[in-house]
């Protein structure tokens, strides 16, 4: 019985060798050695490995470490920028629409104060229209709007006790806006509508356009690009006009000669200007010249064959301080610090310095010191600058700046006012003439 438990024993520890040797000596899940000693242990095993066979194993494990410690740090970095960009579109998508909620208030101001005009215009059919920097569509210019903002503005209207004709709901719907967006209306009868040398106005338009050129700083500035200030707006004349002759005071003799020298040859557009950008095509007008008088000059609104007389005339209760200066070199000495405080006036107050039913040749005449003709003592329709200027306005200039977290958004959009009518399919009171967001 002896023999045979010793067999068993002998042929069970046999056996479990056998086992042993099927599974190598591994070192983190890497075999170490080669061979395997039956007779020592586990941990004698390894000590007996060779230190090459162990240091190969832990350079391994490292390498792998280290694949996968930069497979994680990709993948974060990916996460993050995929992050990243997926907010600022997102935040794109919401400064977007909050300057076009910007657009849709202007819009509403401006229609608004169109129905006033008209109802005063109703209640007083004597009464003759005017718009200036008091109206309804500048009482929001320069207000920050937004959620950032909608807290003070619930302050303003309980400290001016506005909350019997202000909704509560508005301000609420206006915390739900992420950033905050301003809004500026202009007139864009202030500036010289060169399109009007299209339409059969450019005589008019050409006497405005020198005398800007011809005030003493800008025509220092063109001297030194050696320009003329003459031929620079004959040159604009010649690029608008759809006569094929050149002017004689542009300084060319055939009107595309300038553009027929460019790669690739062009020619004058000899059609409206589409934006002031535009004038960039125009020779010897760059981007300095943009910046420069870009502000007082505009082509809206377009007017194709117009013979309407107003479609030259700026608005005298809105015109730039320095583009009446330009246009009256005769407010010098007393005259020029009365025009200073009256401008001064009408920028802070918002008071109109033509009052309805006061002739445009008297408030020139009391307010600028002009006496009628040029500045050589010409006189003539022409030369009459009292014909350059009316009371009233109907088409405006919308810029909207909108900003949330880092993304912001410009909208310019110029709009003219018009009488809704459905036989022409204009259900609105205003029909957009340029829009551009960027």
């Amino acid at each position: 019985m002896t023999d045979y438990n010793d067999k068993l024993n002998s042929a069970a520890e046999s056996a479990t060798h056998q086992v042993r040797r099927r599974f190598p000596k591994v070192y983190f899940g890497f075999p170490v050695a080669d061979d395997f000693d039956e007779n020592s242990s586990d941990g004698d095993s390894l000590s007996a490995q060779k230190p090459g066979q162990r240091g190969i194993a832990l350079l391994i494990a490292i390498m792998i470490t280290s694949i996968m410690m930069l497979f994680t740090g990709d993948l974060i970095l990916s996460s993050r920028v995929n992050v990243t960009l997926a907010t600022q579109v997102k935040d794109n998508v919401k400064a977007e629409y909050m300057v076009k909620s910007g657009m849709n208030i202007a819009t509403l101001l401006l229609s608004s104060d169109l129905a006033y005009k008209l109802y005063q215009a109703q209640q007083d059919p004597k009464a003759q229209l005017s718009s200036g920097l008091g109206d309804i569509w500048t009482v929001m210019n320069g207000l920050p709007l937004g959620g950032e903002t909608a807290e003070m503005m619930a302050q303003f209207q309980k400290e001016f006790n506005l909350n019997a004709v202000m909704d509560d709901d508005v301000l609420a719907k206006l915390k739900e806006f992420d950033g905050f967006f301003t809004i500026n209306v202009t007139d864009e009868s202030q500036r010289i509508n060169v399109n009007n040398c299209f339409s059969g106005k450019c005589s008019q338009v050409m006497l405005m356009l020198e005398a800007l050129f011809s005030c003493p700083a800008e025509k220092q500035f063109l001297e030194q690009k050696k320009l003329n200030p003459r031929e620079l707006a004959y040159r604009i004349k010649d690029y608008i006009k759809k006569d094929p002759k050149a002017d004689e005071q542009s300084g060319f003799n055939d009107k595309n000669e300038p553009y027929q020298k460019r790669v690739p040859k062009q020619m004058a557009k000899a059609a409206p200007i589409d934006s002031v950008e535009e004038l960039r095509m125009v020779e010897g007008w760059d981007a300095e010249l943009q910046a420069v008088f870009g502000p007082y000059i505009t082509g809206f609104p377009l007017q194709h064959g117009s013979t309407d007389a107003s479609s030259f005339q700026m608005n005298i209760n809105t015109a730039q301080r320095g583009l009446l200066q330009c246009l009256f070199p005769e407010t010098r000495g007393d005259c020029a610090e009365k025009v200073a405080l009256a401008l001064k006036k009408r920028d802070e107050e918002g008071t109109n310095i033509s009052q309805p039913g006061e002739k445009i040749a008297d408030t020139l005449r009391n307010l600028l010191c002009y006496a009628g003709g040029d500045n050589n003592g010409n006189t003539g329709e022409a030369t009459n600058r009292g014909g350059w200027f009316k009371q009233y306005s109907m088409t405006y200039r919308i810029e909207v700046d909108g900003t949330v977290g880092g993304s912001s958004k410009r909208l310019t959009a110029v709009i003219e006012r018009v009488m809704p009518n459905p036989q022409k399919n204009e259900p609105l009171a205003y029909r957009i003439l340029y829009w551009k967001v960027i």
